[in-house]
């Protein structure tokens, strides 16, 4: 299995090499075919193909060239959610198609789903008056949950706004 190749390190990219590991794992399992393949696809080789998804060969790196064409290859965007993350933004994708009013229901619901599971997870960490490390990383991914369903709701809107003018 990919995700099985390479030891887990203390290394502020690391979480990309990861996502772009279970990206192509999970591409594979989709399409039922092996690296070798997504390499060909990729125009690469596959031992290419595994230095680059290896977060220790600092020769061969992981490029946004790479993470680009990976992307568009699977259809998947976790690796540049991930990338966003690191710089502290949130990824969402602009709509195809006008919003309607009737929408804007949905995504409020979502939205307070989320914001609840914020102050939910937030709470039960602060009941000891302590933060483990485990906690903090729960409440990260759950406000960056939050933070994805708020943008969502914003560009919702920000469509309705544009069609309603």
């Amino acid at each position: 299995m990919l995700n099985n190749i390479f030891d887990v390190e203390d290394m502020p990219n690391h979480k990309i090499y990861e996502t772009a590991q279970a990206v192509i794992q999970d591409y594979m399992e989709r399409k039922h075919c092996k690296i070798g393949l997504v390499a060909s696809e990729l125009e690469t080789t596959t031992g290419v193909m595994y230095r680059q998804l290896n977060p220790k060969d600092y020769q061969m790196s992981l490029s946004i060239d790479r993470i680009v064409a990976i992307t568009k290859l699977t259809g998947d965007t976790r690796i540049i959610e991930v990338l966003a993350n690191e710089f502290d933004h949130v990824l969402v994708c602009k709509k195809k198609a006008q919003a309607k009013s009737s929408d804007i229901n949905l995504l409020v619901d979502i939205a307070n789903m989320e914001n609840s599971d914020v102050f939910r997870v937030v709470k039960k960490a602060i009941e000891d008056n302590e933060i483990t490390p485990d906690e903090r990383e729960e409440i990260l991914k759950e406000i960056d949950e939050a933070q994805k369903a708020n943008a969502e709701l914003k560009d919702l809107v920000l469509h309705l706004a544009i069609k309603d003018q």
